[in-house]
């Protein structure tokens, strides 16, 4: 996807929740401009650990949460990443999902990298996650891919 289309993307998807707040909540319960994009809200970044696997690490904005069961990881051949490790997250009552558990702040999540991507310098995975706003607007899930250097920091 070229940059122009990732921000029209981000921009749909923004205006999609927003959209989904007018029918879920009063008119005048959320303003929609105050909503943080959702690349803003849950903020990614990725770094190798030991050359056979990923931490992708997400900083969650204030007032803004990320479902654990909501994430999926894929490599660059849309194999996807099954044993990836979460941490436990805070357990919710969540007027969309019930009983579910959150992240809120921080959270990294330690994924292992395939045979194949192991033969590479640079491996790039595509990570999908959703979050909420405390303000009761969900994003749509969020695909976003990011690329790892598994050559930094002498790792190979």
């Amino acid at each position: 996807m070229t940059g122009r289309s990732t921000q029209l993307a981000r921009r749909c998807a923004h205006v999609f929740a927003a959209l989904a707040l007018g029918f879920a909540l009063p008119s005048a319960a959320v303003d929609p401009q105050q909503l943080l994009d959702p690349v803003d809200a849950f903020r990614l970044s990725v770094k190798a650990l030991d050359g056979r696997s990923a931490e992708v690490e997400f900083r969650i904005a204030e007032g803004y949460y990320l479902y654990r069961d909501r994430f999926r990881f894929e490599t660059a051949a849309g194999k996807v990443i099954a044993d990836a490790e979460l941490p436990s997250g805070k357990v919710k009552q969540d007027p969309f999902f019930g009983r579910s558990e959150i992240y809120r702040d921080r959270v990294r999540i330690r994924v292992p990298l395939t045979g194949a991507d192991l033969t590479r310098d640079r491996v790039r995975l595509k990570v999908i996650s959703q979050g909420c706003s405390d303000s009761g607007v969900c994003y749509i899930p969020q695909a976003q891919w990011i690329e790892v250097s598994l050559t930094k920091g002498g790792l190979r």
